[in-house]
C-alpha cells in the first residue's frame, strides 16, 4: 500500500505548551506524513512568530490570523486597526478562528460584542478574499444566522452540532472540520456528522493542544495525532484510511483555491 499523507486544519503550534519540544513535535508531525499544517494564531505576537516560522516551508505550514470571541471585550479600535493590516498580509492564508462561544460567556451584552466582532471579521475575510475558520461552541443557530446571512467562504472547526445542523452549513458551502472528539465513547453527534454529510466537505484537524484522541485522550495533542482522527473518520464511513486521507486532502486544496 503507497504512503498514506494528512492534513491538520487547525493547530495551535506557536502555544506556550510545544517551547520545551518545539523541533521534536515538528520532527514527529514529518515522521507521521502530516504535510500541510494550518498554523492557527490568536493574537498579533502570535501571528507574527507563525509568519516567520512558516517562512521555512510555505507549502508545509500556513498562518490563520483571527480574534479569538473570548477576547472580543478586550479589543481596542487600535488593536483592530492592527489586526486589519495583519489580516491582510500574504502570509495570512486564512482568517480565524473567529465566531461565537456562549459556553463560558452569559453576559448579553458581551455576546452580543462577540456576533458583532464575527460579523466584522467575516466582511474582513470577504473583503480580503479569504476563507475564514469559524469557532462555535453552544452558539449553533446564531453561527448558522450570521453566516447565512453574510456568506464568504468558510468552515465550522470542531464542529458539535446535529448532523440536520451540518447538512444545513454544507448546503451554503461551508466546510465541516472534525477532531478528537471524533474518537471519544460519548461523541454520538459528531459519528453522526462524519457518516452523514458529504465527503466532499469533510476536513481533519487535531485542535493541538487541546482535544488529544483515543487512545491519547488527556495527554498534550498534537499534529502527529492527526492519523488517530482520520483512522476513526475512515471507520465511521467504511472506507479505507488512504481514500479517507485523500479525500481529505483533495478537500483542503479545494478549499484554499476555490475563493481566490
Amino acid at each position: 500500500m503507497s504512503e498514506i499523507h494528512y492534513f491538520d486544519s487547525h493547530a495551535h503550534i506557536m502555544a506556550e505548551e510545544y517551547k520545551d519540544d518545539f523541533e521534536e513535535m515538528l520532527k514527529r508531525a514529518e515522521d507521521a506524513h502530516v504535510d500541510r499544517i494550518m498554523i492557527i494564531t490568536l493574537s498579533h505576537e502570535e501571528t507574527m512568530r507563525a509568519i516567520e516560522f512558516a517562512k521555512r516551508d510555505p507549502e508545509r505550514y500556513q498562518v490563520a490570523a483571527g480574534i479569538f470571541p473570548e477576547d472580543v471585550k478586550d479589543v481596542t479600535e487600535e488593536d483592530w486597526q492592527i489586526f486589519e493590516k495583519t489580516a491582510a498580509d500574504p502570509a495570512v492564508t486564512c482568517i480565524g478562528e473567529i465566531g461565537l462561544d456562549y459556553y463560558w460567556e452569559k453576559d448579553p451584552q458581551i455576546r452580543s460584542l462577540q456576533r458583532e466582532f464575527f460579523v466584522r471579521q467575516i466582511e474582513l475575510a470577504k473583503a480580503l478574499h479569504k476563507p475564514y475558520l469559524v469557532h462555535s461552541r453552544d452558539a449553533v443557530q446564531d453561527t448558522f444566522d450570521i453566516m447565512k446571512e453574510h456568506g464568504g467562504h468558510g468552515l465550522l472547526h470542531c464542529y458539535s452540532g446535529t448532523k440536520e445542523m451540518a447538512r444545513e452549513f454544507v448546503k451554503l458551502g461551508f466546510y465541516i472540520a472534525l477532531g478528537g472528539a471524533l474518537t471519544f465513547k460519548n461523541a454520538r453527534h459528531a459519528v453522526e456528522v462524519c457518516a452523514d454529510i458529504d465527503e466532499n466537505y469533510l476536513l481533519s484537524e487535531t485542535d493541538c493542544p487541546y482535544m488529544a484522541p483515543v487512545p491519547l485522550r488527556g495527554k498534550r495533542n498534537e499534529p502527529s495525532y492527526i492519523p488517530y482522527i482520520v483512522r476513526k473518520m475512515a471507520e465511521v464511513r467504511n472506507v479505507s484510511e488512504e481514500y479517507m486521507a485523500e479525500v481529505i486532502d483533495r478537500n483542503w486544496t479545494r478549499f484554499l483555491e476555490e475563493y481566490r
